[in-house]
């Protein structure tokens, strides 16, 4: 999976440039937050480097991330509240 970097346009108004990054960060924005954990989630979604936290059917979380070939999970525990 290849790291995309952007680039800023050259020659273009202020106003196109500030459209431009709002809209990058509500692709980041879209990206890990793609919706509520305990909602049924679509297998086929999103895109390769998409993360999204996942509520089970059990009650535990797992965090999930989207790779080119599906998605991935990592079983999360809970960490006890310090005092």
């Amino acid at each position: 999976m290849a790291i995309s970097k952007k680039r800023a346009p050259k020659g273009d108004s202020i106003e196109r440039l500030m459209n431009q990054v709002y809209t990058d960060i509500n692709e980041i924005i879209n990206s890990v937050n793609q919706s509520e954990s305990s909602k049924e989630r679509e297998s086929y979604s999103g895109k390769s480097g998409d993360l999204r936290l996942a509520k089970l059917s059990n009650g535990t979380y797992e965090i999930q991330g989207k790779t080119d070939e599906g998605w991935v999970s990592a079983t999360m525990t809970f960490k006890e509240k310090e005092n």
